[in-house]
This record gives C-alpha cells, structure tokens and sequence, in this order.
C-alpha cells in the first residue's frame, strides 16, 4: 500500500524500545544492583545505560559536519529525527519523576538532568560550529527545537525545585517605604 504510514509504525517501534530501556523501574532496578554488587566486581551502572543510550542515539551530533547536507540528504534522517525526539522525551520525563517515587528515583532524575545538559551542549556546538553553513534545514530545525525544549525544561525544573527552597507556613514581611517628609 503506497499510503503505508511508514513513519508511523518505525516510530512505534522506537517508542517501545525507548521506554524498555529508559523505563525507571528498570533503572531503579540496574541503580539497586550496583550497590548489591561487590565493588570488586564489574557491573552494569546507570551513568553507563544513560552514555551508551545517548551516544547512540545522537550519534550525529558529535561534531561539526563537514559536507554540505540538504533537505534531500539531510544530516539526520527523518527516522533518526523521530527516535532522538522520543528519546528526548523519555529523559525529560526521567528528569520529572525524580520529585515523586522510591528513593532510586532522585539519582536517576539527577543523572537525567545532566544527561540533557550535556546534550543541550553538544546541540550548541553543533548549531554554532564552522560546519553550521552545511547542514540542511530538517536538521537545523530539529536540532533548534530539542535545544530550546531542553533548556526550557532544565530551566523549569531549576524553578520548580525553588519551592523546596521556601521556608512554609508564616505571613510574609511587607515593607513600606513612606515619603520623605510625611508622617
């Protein structure tokens, strides 16, 4: 069928797989483990689920591109686009379950957190490297857009967690300033 909706169904393929690997039971779980692990011993630890995931899905972003791309060979693929949007997406939600859950899930928000400020890092490199000129407009455009939903995000975090800060209950101080001269 020529109407296929091929973006569609690898799409949901992509979702499954994210959330299998990015599920927070399952890195509950992989975070629980390291400390049952000897410290002699190798084991599987979250920063390293959280690298290898990132680094594979933002494969294209580990540089300056060096040849001209176009809207027809673009950068990233529109497939790549999709799974790095979905990936995105399960950090930030990472990064929003650390307020509310068992005690793992803080280190895996933490680890979240900075997994997007360091991607939000390399997407600037990328969009203001000497190789900015090359890259098509597919590209640019997803690339600008996940930076500044990236920084939205860590921003709104930074402010929502402002109110832990709050010191509760009491009525607030109100200073006046009367005019110079009155009574």
């Amino acid at each position: 069928d020529a109407t296929w909706p091929v973006h569609d169904r690898i799409l949901g393929i992509q979702a499954s797989a994210m959330t299998q690997l990015l599920n927070p039971v399952t890195l509950q779980r992989i975070y629980d483990n390291e400390f049952r692990v000897p410290s002699g011993e190798d084991a599987l630890t979250l920063a390293e689920v959280m690298d290898t995931v990132t680094g594979a899905v933002w494969t294209e972003v580990n540089g300056s591109p060096s040849k001209q791309f176009t809207a027809r060979e673009p950068l990233i693929s529109s497939l790549r686009r999709n799974l790095q949007r979905e990936h995105l997406d399960r950090l930030i939600d990472l990064v929003n379950a650390g307020e509310n859950g068992p005690a793992a899930f803080r280190p895996i928000s933490d680890l979240a957190a900075h997994t997007l400020r360091n991607l939000s890092g390399r997407l600037g490199s990328t969009l203001e490297g000497p190789g900015t000129k090359n890259i098509d407009p597919y590209t640019m455009s997803h690339l600008s857009e996940n930076k500044a939903r990236i920084d939205r995000v860590l921003d709104a975090a930074y402010i929502a967690n402002a109110a832990d800060m709050r010191s509760s209950g009491g009525a607030p101080i109100l200073f006046f300033k009367t005019e110079e001269g009155s009574k």
